[in-house]
């Protein structure tokens, strides 16, 4: 059986994932867009599980013949730990960010000094490893200045690259 691409947009807190979500369901309405966080809260707070549910639920929209961006910090070891991952081909697409803007995108939401420290280093090293812990190379999105929409284009260019124009279904 032929594995089917699942896209992870991924990156520390902070990068912008969740912002670019509503700009992706405007231009990439032939794809499922999931935010990882919307799972999360009381009574659901295992990030492994959570992590698990978005694989099976993008099995699901593959069923539908469907295509899945997951929007969210995925990693690689969470992908390796799903159940139902010999359906895919992963591939992650990181966002990052300036420290001084993932601070100030921090701070506003309350985080603690050590918190937002811990994003910078965590931002350091999805940068610093993009060429070799996701698999296949992780192209890497700026999103310091960068509009949402911008940002977005910019992710369907990269999953349009991966899949071409063909029509996988």
């Amino acid at each position: 059986m032929e594995k089917s691409p699942i896209f992870f947009v991924t990156g520390a807190s902070g990068s912008g994932k969740t912002t670019v979500t509503p700009d992706l369901y405007k231009i990439c309405s032939e794809f499922i867009i999931l935010d990882v966080d919307s799972l999360y809260g009381p009574g659901l707070e295992d990030w492994d599980v959570i992590a698990n549910l978005w694989i099976r639920i993008a099995n699901q929209m593959l069923l539908n013949q469907k295509l899945t961006i997951v929007c969210g910090t995925y990693m690689p070891a969470q992908f390796e730990n799903a159940y139902l991952k010999e359906k895919f081909t992963p591939y992650f697409i990181g966002l990052f960010c300036d420290d001084e803007t993932r601070e100030y995108r921090l701070k506003r939401r309350g985080w603690s000094d050590e918190m937002v420290q811990d994003h910078k280093e965590f931002n350091s090293w999805i940068i610093q490893n993009a060429e070799t812990a996701f698999g296949t190379p992780m192209p890497l999105i700026n999103t310091s200045v960068a509009e949402p929409s911008k940002v977005a284009e910019d992710i369907k260019h990269h999953i349009m690259s991966i899949i071409g124009s063909s029509q996988l279904f």
